[in-house]
Formats: structure tokens, C-alpha cells, sequence
């Protein structure tokens, strides 16, 4: 069964692909994904204890998703109709306030007849409802589903980590497929609360998508009636 393509779906494909394609990375802008931890002091309520990958864009912008907020909805509940959903075993994800209600999946690799973009070695993100089919098809359980996506302008998360919002950790595959969500953050956090070990990792020039708790409420909403917007 193959997923209909709607406007969000649409607009989150157009967007993704601009952005993959205009303007230049500053040379002096790192060209690496890195995981961000959020400190005691958050940029916003919404990120408090959360953990989120992020992926530069070869227009300087990056793209990421929120690693530790898994919904109640698994692909299964809300397609009924598709067979192959029912074999992803773990749960959508909200990955952030821009189109919530949009459906990506961040994979191991390229399904066969698939076209992602790609993050980091072993991981490439799919955005597209055919690949993402392909991806449920041949690859439920290599991959992790979000819904919604965080967006970054270059320029200010050094603002923000000097700040102190943010630890900035090197990226790992294995952060994005974590078994254990509610765990992660503990896991990664140095400061009170935390066991995490502090590294050194460049900063990286990006202006965080302000996220808004009603934001979450929304995409929830959506997951939970089963509208699958692409």
C-alpha cells in the first residue's frame, strides 16, 4: 500500500530539498552532525531534558530531530490498512515543531529504489512517502519515525551553548536508535540529574526552531486520530 501524498507531505519535501540545495556553508561553520543535550537551562520549556540529533545541510542550515519523546501511536494503530507497519515494533516520535503532523524516517540506509538524504555514516534520512514505504517494506525496524522535524538557521546555537543551554556531543548512530528514551537524557547529561561525561566537541553555527509545547499537543493529536499528512 502506498502512502498518498498530501501538502504537508509536499511542502516538507520541497522545503527539505531547498534547503539541501541554496546558499553555501560558511568554511569556518563545522560540517558535522552532533548530538545536543539539553542543560538545566533549556532555550525553552519544551526542550527540558531532551536530546536531539542534528545534521548540517549544504545550505548552512541543519536539520534535526528530538531523540527522547516517543508518542503512544505506533505506525501499526494509526494505518491499520498497511500490513507491512504492523512489523515496526517501536513507537513514532515527535521529532520536532516544523510539521508536526508530516511522517520521516531516519534509517540505517537507502532502502533498495529509495532516494534519501544523507547524515551521517549509517544514518540517511527519508522524506519522501515512496522511500519511506520502501523503508517500512524491507527495513521496519532498521529505522526510527518522527513526526515533525526541529529546523536551524546558521548563526546562533554558539550564542545559545555559551549560554549554557546546550552540551554538544559528537554523533552516533546509536543515540538516534536508543532502546531506552526516557533513560537517554540521564545518560548524557554531566550536570545535576545527570551521568554523563563532558567532551570537547566544536560548536556548531545554527539558530534553533523555537519550540512550543502547544506544538507538541498538536502533533500528538494528529498521531492519535491517524492522520498521516505528507
Amino acid at each position: 500500500m502506498s502512502i498518498d501524498a498530501k501538502v504537508p507531505r509536499y511542502l516538507a519535501g520541497v522545503l527539505i530539498s531547498f534547503l539541501c540545495t541554496v546558499g553555501a556553508v560558511s568554511a569556518t561553520e563545522p560540517e558535522q552532525p552532533v548530538v545536543l543535550v539539553a542543560t538545566d537551562r533549556p532555550v525553552g520549556q519544551g526542550y527540558r531534558e531532551t536530546v536531539l540529533f542534528a545534521a548540517p545541510l549544504p545550505s548552512g542550515y541543519h536539520i534535526g530531530f528530538i531523540l527522547n519523546r516517543p508518542t503512544p501511536a505506533k505506525l501499526a494503530t494509526l494505518f491499520p490498512e498497511h500490513a507491512p507497519s504492523r512489523k515496526v515494533v517501536d513507537p513514532v516520535y515527535f521529532g520536532g515543531p516544523v510539521l508536526p503532523e508530516a511522517l520521516f524516517a531516519v534509517a540505517r540506509r537507502t532502502p533498495e529504489g529509495g532516494q534519501t538524504i544523507p547524515l551521517m555514516p549509517g544514518l540517511v534520512l527519508a522524506q519522501d512517502s515512496a522511500t519511506i514505504d520502501r523503508v517500512i517494506e524491507t527495513m521496519p525496524n532498521d529505522a526510527r519515525y518522527f513526526a515533525g522535524f526541529v529546523l536551524w538557521q546558521p548563526g546562533e546555537l554558539d550564542d545559545e551553548i555559551r549560554a549554557g543551554a546546550w552540551e554538544v556531543r559528537a554523533a552516533d548512530p546509536s543515540a538516534v536508535f536508543n532502546a531506552d528514551p526516557e533513560r537517554l537524557w540521564r545518560d548524557l547529561h554531566s550536570g545535576s540529574g545527570g551521568k554523563g561525561l563532558r567532551v570537547n566537541v566544536p560548536l556548531v553555527n545554527v539558530t534553533l526552531a523555537r519550540f512550543s509545547p502547544i506544538s507538541a499537543h498538536v502533533g500528538a493529536d494528529l498521531l492519535t486520530t491517524g492522520t498521516r499528512q505528507q
